[in-house]
């Protein structure tokens, strides 16, 4: 079975940080109701900022993430 196919994204929040917005997709593996790793990205252009985060990013840490 491939992994890959048992993986799905949702977005959870849109966090405003220092004028900007940034959208957190949890990364849900089967069936689970928690999310095995987070996805920053930056809303005003789709870009991925950040991939595979280990927990939900607090304010602080996309400021220092985006520094």
């Amino acid at each position: 079975m491939d992994v890959q196919a048992t993986l799905r994204e949702r977005a959870i929040a849109i966090l405003g940080v220092d004028g900007e917005n940034f959208e957190v997709s949890g990364v849900y593996q089967g069936s689970a109701r928690k999310p095995s790793s987070y996805i920053l990205t930056r809303t005003g252009d789709k870009s991925v900022a950040v991939r595979d985060l280990s927990s939900f990013p607090s304010h602080q840490q996309v400021r220092e993430l985006m520094s």
